[in-house]
């Protein structure tokens, strides 16, 4: 397949195909997200992601949705584990109340420019909701819906959202058209994933597809971990203090520091200037021997299952701990 260069040529091939939630209004069926990618030169299904179990939940807070993905080869460039996700359309059904959809398959956008302004608007997602006042997320969903255009969408006339602060939509958006065609994805940085549920059902009509962050992944301790598949331990019996890696040991994104009190253990990270954490942080604790392989989100496979959205943290006393930093780079301009 070869990638078309119009942003507007793809979005007619994929309103045929797409059925999306208004994330809560039912629509008519239509074809599925397979037939229209199939006019779509270069979007793709990720290898290794073409059988994926999906659950969904509502978030209602950072994202629309919590989405947690399972049964991705090892060797895909998404893991297994808790994303943040959002609605493509505003026009058709989806299960958020824990619903768990068999034989998804994911389409990614990394180095797609088509893509250019979803990107950029989901790198800059935590500064325009921390900074901008009224920002929640249901402008930036709002925003989302006006990019990618699948089904038409009018602020005006589809009033989805009840509360929406359209000044505050508003401003989002222009400066997303003003400075997100321009974005280029760094290492670190996320982009969007699109999952395709349009195979799938949801009350006798087509499930919408939807899009998730994908972050990067990042560990923290010093310790090698062993597999294929990079990730690193933090062994209390180390130094207090150990680096946060992401996809080597070469350069640290910032460091996490143990703090022992009787059984229990607080765990304090700092990341460098520019890095966010963009969702929970999970953690896995194992005794006797460090762990030997990766099952995230149940890092530490009949152990612990934490999950925490703070970057200070206080977790039962163990030997090794397996902490996973979904984080991501926000773009400098």
């Amino acid at each position: 397949m070869k990638k078309m260069s119009a942003y507007k040529i793809i979005l007619p091939l994929l309103l045929v195909a797409f059925v999306f939630t208004n994330c809560d209004v039912q629509d008519a069926n239509v074809g599925t997200f397979e037939d229209a990618a199939d006019k779509i030169p270069n979007f793709t299904v990720i290898p290794g992601a073409e059988d994926v179990t999906v659950t969904v939940k509502r978030n209602n807070d950072r994202a629309y949705f919590d989405v947690n993905l399972r049964n991705i080869a090892s060797d895909a460039e998404v893991l297994d584990g808790d994303y943040l996700g959002w609605c493509a359309n505003w026009s058709a059904p989806i299960g958020t109340n824990g619903e768990v959809y068999e034989g998804i398959s994911l389409y990614s956008t990394l180095g797609d420019q088509n893509w250019n302004k979803l990107n950029y608007l989901l790198n800059k997602r935590p500064y325009f909701m921390d900074t901008i006042e009224g920002a929640t997320y249901k402008e930036i969903q709002a925003v989302i819906w006006e990019l990618i255009e699948f089904r038409e969408f009018d602020v005006n006339l589809n009033p989805v959202f009840d509360d929406l602060n359209k000044e505050v939509f508003d401003k989002i958006l222009r400066h997303v058209r003003e400075n997100g065609s321009v974005f280029r994805f760094k290492p670190g940085m996320i982009y969007a994933v699109f999952v395709d549920m349009s195979k799938t059902q949801t009350g006798g009509e087509s499930t919408q597809p939807m899009v998730f962050e994908r972050t990067e992944t990042a560990w923290g301790g010093d310790l090698d971990g062993k597999g294929t598949r990079f990730y690193s331990i933090f062994a209390l019996d180390g130094e207090e203090t150990q680096g946060i890696y992401a996809g080597a040991k070469s350069d640290s994104l910032g460091n996490v520091t143990a703090s022992v009190a009787g059984d229990q253990v607080t765990f304090t990270a700092v990341l460098k200037p520019y890095w966010v954490l963009r969702s929970n942080i999970h953690v896995g604790g194992r005794n006797g021997a460090p762990p030997t392989h990766l099952s995230p989100p149940e890092l530490a496979p009949g152990q612990l299952g934490y999950q925490r959205n703070e970057l200070v943290f206080t977790v039962p006393k163990y030997d090794y701990y397996l902490l996973h930093f979904p984080v991501g780079l926000l773009p400098s301009d």
